[in-house]
């Protein structure tokens, strides 16, 4: 019984693919440009990726777990931010394409040449 309890409290090993997530949305995250609208996100989860890859290698599994999550969440939220900074950054640029149509529709009358 006791060797049972013993087994029961030592450390599992987390699954092979712990930083599998973590990585696709770190590389998601550089692809979608998070350097440029998402620094602070991106760091983040580069940061917790590096800690839980340390906490892995120092068998200390429930950490590196909760650690690769976190730089998972990260990653996606830094891919999310960098989306809606381009977005963002598109609609304004049609909106100052827009503001010159209409003032060069003003400034003709409303005039249509061929």
């Amino acid at each position: 019984m006791g060797i049972c309890l013993l087994a029961a409290c030592s450390p599992t090993r987390p699954p092979g693919d712990l930083f599998a997530g973590a990585n696709r949305n770190l590389a998601a995250a550089r692809q979608a440009g998070a350097q440029t609208y998402a620094p602070l996100e991106l760091r983040f989860a580069e940061e917790r990726l590096a800690q839980a890859q340390a906490a892995n290698a120092r068998e200390d599994y429930p950490v590196a777990v909760r650690l690769a999550r976190e730089s998972e969440a990260n990653g996606e939220l830094a891919t999310v931010k960098a989306r809606l900074g381009k977005a963002r950054e598109t609609a304004d640029t049609l909106r100052q394409q827009n503001a010159a149509l209409q003032r060069d529709l003003d400034t003709r009358g409303g005039e249509v040449r061929r």
